[in-house]
């Protein structure tokens, strides 16, 4: 896949099409998977790297839903493109880094992707718009069982065995990002993180274990994988989301019948400084971004679809915005470039 190519890729979630997507905005579920005859990746030789590899590869250009996907090997990929779909949620930060016989595998609508000798031999991702969870484990169940000819690594008390040992069982990670900034702006993400913790369930940011959180965006997923099914799991992920999704919109009522014209200021201002800054770092921007459309679905700044507001939050990431411009950039150039691409996008928005 050409750099190119990557811009022009479908990718599903980033539609919006979801329950809730202004502010569950995707649903994701990751399976860890390895085959028994193989070591973990990281006891394996070269030469089994490479195996593991090639027998993937052929299984995927037998299978009806997967032989149109695209298959990249990292190592041919240039760091931009790679860190490209790092910022789109297809691959894992580590995984960026590349190495022999790593491997990823994108449905032509953007919905799976799997990265072969990660962590693990196999880690199958989906991805929605919305609270999809059981949708998206629909989906998942049979693209785990398109490799399920290559041989798993399975025990029957433990479950499906992983290279990590907090894996061990379902080898299942459900996540949804939300997009939750009254509760942020109201301090309550600390209680939710409590809460969450109190149910087995854990609160990272945006890019999962070690990521900052920004623009008010945050990953709820399950912590545990062993003595849960599947779809317990599921549903406890549902739940808790359902929750927080009812939680924020609360958070928005109480604000706004709270703050009044403070709170229209302060969304104005943002929208403001996006409309017309020359410079303007990540951070700060996405900051702006989520309050604008906190107040886009509010009815105080103009209507911005999900579909827009999340390309807005992606056009604004480091390696977007190099790729928009055609080259690398230093980061005082991707700055000014960032502002330019923002002022275009609000202005489209405003003059609707």
């Amino acid at each position: 896949m050409a750099r190119h190519d990557l811009l022009a890729h479908p990718i599903e979630w980033i539609k919006g099409r979801g329950s809730s997507s202004n502010i569950a905005v995707s649903s994701r579920i990751r399976l860890a998977r390895n085959l028994s005859k193989y070591p973990f990746t990281h006891r394996c030789s070269k030469e089994k790297l490479l195996a593991i590899a090639e027998e993937v590869k052929h299984v995927i250009s037998e299978s009806d839903i997967l032989k149109n996907s695209d298959v990249v090997e990292m190592d041919v990929l240039d760091p931009l493109s790679r860190w490209i779909l790092v910022e789109r949620h297809l691959i894992s930060p580590p995984f960026a880094n590349g190495g022999l016989g790593r491997v990823v595998i994108i449905d032509p609508k953007g919905v799976v992707s799997i990265m072969v000798n990660e962590e693990d031999h196999l880690r199958i991702q989906v991805i929605l718009a919305g609270l999809e969870l059981n949708e998206v484990w629909r989906i998942a169940k049979k693209v785990e069982k398109v490799f399920e000819e290559l041989g798993y690594a399975f025990d029957p008390d433990f479950g499906y065995l992983t290279a990590c040992p907090t894996n061990v069982g379902t080898g299942m990670r459900a996540s949804v990002m939300v997009h939750i900034p009254a509760l942020e702006m109201s301090k309550q993400v600390v209680k939710l993180v409590n809460e969450s913790n109190r149910i087995g369930l854990t609160v990272r940011g945006s890019y999962g274990e070690g990521s900052d959180v920004l623009g008010s965006l945050y990953q709820i997923s399950n912590q545990i994988t062993l003595g849960l099914s599947e779809e317990e799991l599921v549903d406890k992920v549902s739940s808790a989301v359902s929750q927080v999704v009812a939680e924020e919109e609360r958070a928005r009522t109480v604000m706004k019948r709270k703050l009044g014209i403070s709170l229209d200021d302060r969304v104005w201002r943002a929208f403001g400084i996006l409309r017309y800054s020359r410079s303007i770092a990540s951070r700060e921007a996405l900051e702006l971004i989520s309050l604008i459309k906190m107040g886009s679905d509010m009815g105080i700044t103009p209507e911005i679809s999900v579909e827009e507001w999340n390309n807005l939050v992606l056009g604004v990431q480091p390696n977007h915005v190099q790729m928009y411009a055609g080259k690398e950039l230093s980061p005082e150039e991707r700055d000014v470039f960032r502002a330019t691409f923002l002022r275009e996008r609000i202005k489209a928005i405003e003059n609707r």
